[in-house]
């Protein structure tokens, strides 16, 4: 950042697109901007390539273990999840159409989105790190390997600082959308849960018990 605005006054960067691909062009570097936007763009396609891959391999094992519609587990030939993959490719030509209905406004929904998604995979971290040690005994909590320094005013001001950043989302009229998104589909989750998931493992904890009754 130092560089950049050594070379070009900082009120101007980024008012014509991108900062980087700006200088280039202002220093009569236009090839060098041409090569960083297909470095950008390769950037981006193994980023894609990335999250289908992790997002398909997540959703195989949930679906495994009988959190995920069991289509999820379903394997090709090869050994490939296919169904996550068509699954995650339907996710990213949503994104394309939200590119072309509301070109302006879509970096920012998604990356708030995704903001929102983190922000709450790390709450409901540190929650159960809190509930986790607040059931151990002394002796169990001394025999631990990674002591969380500063207990527990450390996990407290991180919890409090991740509901901060939910607070921020909602302030803003341009984040409230994805706010919202992310209570919606929280919600959709719990009621999937509670409607599919949970009946199908306290039936298989019956058959287990069962089972266990008839070899006795």
């Amino acid at each position: 950042m130092f560089v950049l605005m050594s070379i070009f006054p900082w009120q101007q960067i980024g008012s014509q697109g991108s900062p980087f691909v700006q200088i280039f062009d202002n220093l009569g570097i236009s090839s060098a901007a041409t090569v960083l936007n297909i470095v950008v763009i390769s950037a981006a396609i193994s980023a894609i390539n990335s999250d289908i891959f992790g997002a398909g391999r997540m959703m195989y094992g949930l679906a495994q273990q009988g959190h995920a519609p069991k289509g999820f587990a379903r394997l090709s030939g090869n050994g490939v999840p296919w169904m996550t993959v068509v699954v995650m490719s339907a996710a990213l030509l949503l994104g394309v159409l939200l590119n072309y209905l509301i070109p302006e406004n879509v970096f920012l929904l998604i990356a708030s989105i995704a903001t929102f998604a983190t922000v709450w995979v790390w709450l409901m971290i540190l929650f159960t790190q809190v509930a986790m040690r607040r059931s151990m005994s002394a002796e169990q909590v001394a025999q631990l390997k990674f002591p969380v320094p500063f207990w527990p005013y450390a996990p407290m001001a991180a919890i409090v600082f991740m509901l901060f950043i939910f607070g921020v989302l909602g302030y803003f009229p341009d984040t409230q959308a994805a706010l919202i998104v992310g209570v919606v589909w929280i919600v959709l989750l719990v009621l999937a849960y509670l409607t599919w998931v949970k009946p199908a493992a306290g039936q298989a904890a019956l058959v287990a018990q069962e089972s266990s009754f008839s070899h006795r």
